[in-house]
This record gives structure tokens, C-alpha cells and sequence, in this order.
């Protein structure tokens, strides 16, 4: 008998102990008719309760239900979690290889347990998105064929704290990969790659074309070595500590990538464009960060089995998930919606909006619920003042709205009359806003969602966990 699947001998006349497929079913149904419940009452999207629900009436049942598909591939990592599990989705099913996953962002144990109350018998593949402090706990459970590592960024540091305890995290949850597990990590990032290297991983990177518009010069996570710990010396750079490193004291460097991107034109937030093994792609989402996503992405379905310029084409048409680069409409005009985690993140898109002709003011919304992290001291090392040298007007929100508008003070830019709730943020954003322009709202997780549900219509459908 398989670890964890419950038997199902009779153990006496009249106790005859439910089978671990017969508990599965109850817990899925129990869970999603919580699941509805929570939706239709609006007291939550029902991305989390239900496999909280499913695994107390089933312990066993992640990796039970794992069992019932084919393949199972993780993505974890600081940023980009949910954008390159979502493109490789798409690219898995545009090529006709039914997956599941948790498309709501649901990376906690909870929401990965929803994301398998239904698993259809055509089922292939699972592509499931893990928070990095999860990834531990569920590893040995879902044994991944693949497991895709984007970056390593300071972020939600009163869970993590430091950078190093994340590496330890991901590094930990290698060794309980299954043997013939593969690890697809950014070689581009000196803090995670290094950690790896001894693993064999399979690397994926992005360069700029030579001679194309320069990434302009940001706040750095790490100039120093993870090694030695003497200064980093860069021959190129993408964004915040990314790109092409050595180090002069134990002489570690850079390794090549196996799958490489390079970008050769760059349109703020509405798109980037990339060669990727002689493709041309053109993303209909910006910013550098998502050419990473889309690097990991198309390499992951490279090594599944897919072919790059299928993978290539899938991807011309792929749509941002929620609140990364959305757009949405208020009062008859369009705004932006872009996530922002951490001060490396806050920065690529800072890039991004300061560099789009059509953005003519900015909302800044920070809240510290427990999905954003409650130590917001990060934003004092995000680059808003790049925002006031693009002339942008800036508008503070979010529950932290007096610890926005005092950073945003201090960038001794225009900045307008700070506006708690989401829709007053908007509206002072919009009054501020040439016509021919639109606004972006800049926010934090939580403040995020809330923006969305005050939105309304389309722009609702909520997630509830961790990113």
C-alpha cells in the first residue's frame, strides 16, 4: 500500500472505514460547496476555504490528488510566480495538453489543495504556482517533474526576513525533489543561481540587444558576492541585481544560459519585444520582468515537449492576470492596475511607467495586511522619485495612506491630497490626468484587490492569499 492512501480492509462488522478516494470525494465536495457559499455571501473568492476544508476532512489529500495527473510542474520564486505558471498554462493548453492549476494566484498550501478539488480524467498536467515558504511542505507531496525557480527579491520581510533565508527555503525544497526531477532556474540572478549550481539546473536569461534603449540604472538588491563576499562586477545589467556578474575575489561568474531571450524593443507597460531562438515575440504586456516570465515560461514547455514557436505564437496573445499591467475602465476611461511587491518590483515598473508616453499620473497604494507584509519600510527604497522626474503627478492610497504621502513628500514631487479609499485615489488621479492620457495605479497585493472590487464588473474576481 502506497504511503498515505487510506485502506480499505474491514476492520470489523460494523466499522468499515471509508477508502482515501471515498474521503477525497466528500472533503472536494464539502470544499466547494464552502467554496460557493463564500462566493455568493461575497465574504471571499473561495480560492482558499475549500481545500483548507478538503484536507481536514482528507489528510492526504494533495498528494492523492497529485497522483491523478500525469506530470505536476512548480513555479516559485520572489516575482513572477503567477504570470509564468500562467503562461506556461496557456501555452500547455494551446498546444492541446490539458492542465489544471491554481489560476487564481492561491500559492498557500490551502489554495493548492483547492486547485485539486477537480481533477478531470483528461488531466496531464498540474502547473501550480507555490509561495516559497510552502514550497518545503508541499514538495515531497505533488513530486514535480519540473520545478521552475524565477528570482530571489527582498520581500515580506516580517515572514522572511532577509534575502538568505529565502535561498535557504528554495535550496531545501531541492532536496526533496524526486531523483529524476528538473531544477530551471534564472541564471541571470547572483543570489539564486549560485545556491544551485552544484544541482545542475537548467538556465534561462534575458539580454538587451546591442545598440537597443538601455534599461536605465535602479537601486540594486545585492552588488556583492553570495560566496565571498566581495563586490559584484557587472558586464551587463536587465534590472535591480539581474543580469551578467563575476566576482574578482573567488572568481564565480555568470553561467551561460541554455535558453536565452534578448529584447529589442521596449513600449512601457503596453509591450516588450524579444527574439527567443530566432522567434520574434512580441508580448502584449511590458516591462522587462515579463520577458523573464516568458523566458521561463517557454523554456519549462520547451523541456515538456513543446516547441518554441509554438510556444512563441501562443504567447502573442496572452493576456495579463489580475493587476499585473490590467486595464480596466472607470468613468469611461481606461486605467492601469499594476502589482507592486517589493522595492526590485516597485522599480521594473517604475521603469515602465516613467517611460510610457500615455501615463499621465500615477496612484500609489500600499496596505500591510498579511498577504502584503506588515513591515512597509521597503518603500522608502523604492525609486517614486523617477515617477516625479517624468512630471507624473502622484496620488496616495491604501490603509497606509499617511506613510505613502510622507515618502511621496519627500520625493519632492506634484503630489495631490492623499485618498484612503480606492475609488476617491482614482478619481483625484484621473482629475490630474490629460485626457489623452491614463493613469496607473501602483499597488500592493491586498490594495490591489480592493481597487478591483471597488471597480467592479470584470475586474472582481478576487484572489485571497498570499502571492
Amino acid at each position: 500500500m502506497r504511503p498515505g492512501v487510506f485502506s480499505d480492509a474491514v476492520i470489523g462488522a460494523d466499522d468499515l472505514r471509508p477508502s482515501g478516494r471515498a474521503r477525497d470525494n466528500l472533503g472536494a465536495g464539502l470544499g466547494r460547496a464552502a467554496g460557493w457559499l463564500a462566493r455568493k455571501s461575497k465574504r471571499g473568492s473561495g480560492s482558499s476555504l475549500p481545500g483548507m476544508i478538503a484536507e481536514a476532512v482528507s489528510p492526504g489529500f494533495i498528494r492523492r490528488r497529485a497522483r491523478l495527473c500525469a506530470d505536476v510542474i512548480l513555479v516559485s520564486g520572489t516575482n513572477g510566480k503567477t504570470t509564468t505558471s500562467s503562461m506556461l498554462r496557456a501555452i500547455l493548453n494551446g498546444e492541446g495538453t490539458p492542465t489544471i492549476g491554481n489560476e487564481t494566484g492561491a500559492n498557500l498550501r490551502q489554495g493548492i489543495a483547492t486547485s485539486l478539488l477537480r481533477v478531470p480524467k483528461a488531466t496531464e498536467m498540474a502547473v501550480l504556482e507555490v509561495d516559497e515558504a510552502t514550497l518545503t511542505s508541499v514538495t515531497p507531496e505533488l513530486e514535480p517533474r519540473l520545478l521552475v525557480l524565477t528570482n530571489v527579491f527582498r520581500d515580506q520581510m516580517d515572514r522572511f526576513g532577509e534575502v538568505e533565508r529565502v535561498i535557504e527555503l528554495l535550496d531545501r525544497s531541492c532536496d526533496l525533489l524526486p531523483e529524476d526531477a528538473t531544477i530551471l532556474a534564472n541564471v541571470d540572478d547572483p543570489l539564486l543561481w549560485p545556491a544551485l549550481e552544484h544541482r545542475d539546473p537548467v538556465g534561462f536569461g534575458i539580454r538587451l540587444l546591442e545598440g537597443s534603449t538601455s534599461v536605465p540604472s535602479m537601486r540594486l538588491e545585492v552588488e556583492v558576492c553570495s560566496r565571498c563576499g566581495e563586490p559584484l562586477v557587472y558586464s551587463s545589467r536587465t534590472f535591480a541585481h539581474l543580469g551578467v556578474a563575476s566576482c574578482p575575489g573567488c572568481s564565480w561568474r555568470s553561467t551561460e544560459a541554455t535558453y536565452l531571450g534578448t529584447i529589442s524593443e521596449r513600449r512601457g507597460l503596453r509591450s516588450v519585444t524579444l527574439e527567443v531562438s530566432g522567434e520574434r515575440l512580441t508580448l502584449p504586456t511590458g516591462g522587462v520582468h515579463n520577458a523573464y516570465n516568458a523566458i521561463a515560461a517557454i523554456s519549462a514547455a520547451d523541456h515538456l515537449g513543446v516547441s518554441m514557436s509554438q510556444a512563441v505564437q501562443t504567447l502573442r496573445s496572452f493576456q495579463p492576470r489580475f493587476g499585473r499591467a490590467e486595464q480596466v475602465h472607470v468613468d469611461g476611461r481606461s486605467v492601469w492596475l499594476a502589482l507592486m511587491k517589493n522595492p526590485g518590483a516597485a522599480d521594473v515598473l517604475i521603469d515602465e511607467i516613467a517611460d510610457d508616453p500615455y501615463v499621465g499620473s500615477v496612484v500609489v497604494s500600499v496596505n500591510d495586511a498579511a498577504a502584503d507584509g506588515r513591515d512597509i519600510s521597503w518603500i522608502w527604497d523604492a525609486d517614486f522619485e523617477r515617477l516625479v522626474r517624468a512630471g507624473l503627478p502622484l496620488v496616495p492610497s491604501g490603509s497606509r495612506v499617511g506613510d505613502v504621502a510622507v515618502r511621496l513628500k519627500y520625493t519632492g514631487g506634484s503630489v495631490e491630497l492623499p485618498h484612503a479609499d480606492p475609488l476617491d485615489a482614482i478619481a483625484a488621479a484621473l482629475a490630474v490626468c490629460p485626457s489623452d492620457r491614463s493613469p496607473v495605479v501602483l499597488a500592493t497585493y491586498t490594495a490591489m484587490l480592493n481597487v478591483r472590487k471597488a471597480i467592479g464588473g470584470q475586474a472582481a474576481s478576487l484572489v485571497d492569499t498570499p502571492v
